[in-house]
């Protein structure tokens, strides 16, 4: 008998629906399954015949076809098993055949037969959805993921007997129904930033925190270049604590790209809070950009909607610096294999922290012995274009004692996250009709639209560009984020002082310093 049911897998962020066609017929006794899989799915074979077995189910003395469709598409991963589990039992007459018109079904088997969680269930059951399918039988472990999505039922089993039990209508036991649209409190949502850093432990200082707030403002790229022990990299890990919260969007489409990647299976649920991705400075360009036979997502898809955080960043190999420039620009990863084209977004803030030489304590010539020749090497290792695309940089000077034992109060963390949801607040208006979000998301057809710099402005923008030989997009980057100076303002008209302001904090002076030190 002729059977087919429905699986899906993940293409990118998104999902793709598998058909699983299951036929048993007179012949030698084997169980045989084809549609171009990856070893992980052939050896379902023994998975899903070890499972049935323990759940007392006997596969006939016949031959057993299984394929997989569309046989064009490499299958990986284990979560074909309960879809060719069930093909088979409706093949058997055991399970009704109208019982799972419609239904996707995903899921990995144990040889116990228990049903395990498994990778990619949230974009595959929300492509579902967009395709009218009725209902997925799923793993219980992965029941928060798959109830984000509306418009679908969710059937979660705990394991093959109970599953079968319940489409028979014998017993429901060990299954849950429930219908997708919202998540419950009950579930386990992650929380990857939770640090416990805040801006008021950072002394002194002050013009640091200014341009940290700029870049958080308007999301741009930030590179804090300094003596060792100067406060960047804990100014950096405070920045998760002063960003916008997300919307349920934004954390839908984060969720996506982490259940990819495996990284909520044992926590199920929504991302609730924007990434903070630290990935040392070994990190190869494949696990930072993403790939792999089956591509997955790397560490600048991981930090999407959030921060990228590169600790000393001269100490990164220079291919792996220079792969940023493409999602800098462009938001998003582009893979290509040979029969499919992945893209993964990469809409990240980099902030990027480096030490001005290799011992960490130039121009202090009492303290440090490089020369000029290692100091050359070692900024040089961060291109012109990558130093481009980075809007704000700031020189950051060891803290005096005085500033250290100074009791006067700063900044906190959530004073400044107020000032910031102001400024984002501005953005959200101003953009209402657009598709971007953020002041260094502004294309360059529509600046004239949103940047109005009066004319003592353009005069002193003008000058910059002249005498620092700035390129187009520095020129344009400036206009960028003297926008984001007004907006952490609370004004809208852009003066001379807003652009007096962004060329401070763009510190186009730094690359010229890179070509002559000493």
């Amino acid at each position: 008998m002729y059977s087919k049911v429905l699986s899906g897998m993940t293409l990118g962020i998104d999902g793709m629906l598998i058909d699983v066609e299951a036929d048993i017929s007179p012949g030698l006794p084997v169980l045989s399954l084809v549609g171009y899989l990856a070893s992980s799915v052939k050896e379902a074979g023994e998975r899903v015949r070890t499972a049935m077995k323990n759940s007392n189910f006997v596969l006939p003395a016949s031959r057993i076809t299984v394929n997989l469709s569309p046989a064009d598409i490499k299958k990986d991963g284990a979560v074909y098993d309960l879809a060719i589990a069930s093909a088979i039992l409706v093949s058997m007459r055991i399970i009704p055949e109208e019982k799972l018109d419609n239904v996707l079904i995903l899921g990995e088997l144990g040889l116990s037969g228990e049903i395990k969680p498994v990778e990619g269930v949230l974009p595959i059951v929300h492509y579902a959805s967009k395709n009218n399918i009725k209902a997925v039988v799923l793993p219980r472990g992965n029941l928060c993921e798959a109830s984000l999505v509306e418009g679908i039922r969710i059937i979660a089993a705990e394991d093959l007997g109970g599953l079968v039990d319940y489409l028979r209508e014998e017993k429901t036991d060990g299954v849950i129904i429930t219908e997708g649209g919202g998540w419950s409190d009950s579930c386990d949502c992650i929380d990857y930033v939770n640090y416990g850093y805040d801006m008021s432990s950072v002394k002194g200082q002050d013009s640091m925190k200014r341009g940290v707030m700029l870049a958080v403002s308007g999301f741009h790229n930030i590179l804090m270049n300094g003596a060792a022990g100067s406060g960047k990299s804990m100014i950096a890990k405070c920045i998760p604590g002063i960003m916008p919260p997300l919307s349920f969007d934004e954390s839908i489409e984060l969720t996506k790209i982490y259940s990819i990647s495996g990284l909520t299976k044992d926590q199920n649920g929504l991302i609730r809070t924007r990434p903070f991705r630290s990935p040392h400075h070994t990190v190869t360009a494949t696990a930072l950009m993403g790939g792999g036979f089956i591509p997955k997502p790397g560490e600048v898809s991981l930090s999407h909607r959030g921060v990228l955080f590169l600790d000393e960043l001269p100490e990164y190999k220079k291919n792996v610096i220079e792969c940023l420039r493409q999602p800098m620009e462009d938001k998003k990863v582009t893979i290509s294999r040979l029969h499919a084209v992945y893209d993964f977004p990469a809409e990240f803030m980099l902030v990027a922290a480096s030490n001005p030489c290799p011992c960490g304590h130039y121009p202090d010539r009492r303290l440090c012995h490089c020369s000029e020749r290692e100091i050359r090497s070692f900024r040089n290792r961060i291109s012109f274009p990558i130093m481009d695309r980075i809007d704000i940089r700031l020189e950051v000077r060891p803290v005096p004692y005085q500033a250290l034992n100074d009791g006067s109060p700063t900044l906190s963390s959530s004073e400044m996250r107020n000032m910031i949801l102001a400024a984002r607040e501005r953005q959200l208006h101003r953009y209402r009709n657009e598709t971007i979000k953020y002041n260094s998301e502004l294309q360059q057809s529509l600046l004239s639209k949103y940047i109005h710099i009066n004319d003592a402005g353009e005069r002193l923008l003008k000058n910059e560009f002249e005498s620092a030989n700035l390129s187009a997009r520095g020129y344009f980057r400036i206009k960028k984020l003297a926008r984001t100076v007004a907006d952490l303002d609370d004004r809208e008209d852009i003066t001379e002082e807003d652009v007096y302001e962004a060329m401070f904090y763009r510190n186009t002076a730094m690359e010229e310093r890179m070509d002559n030190i000493c």
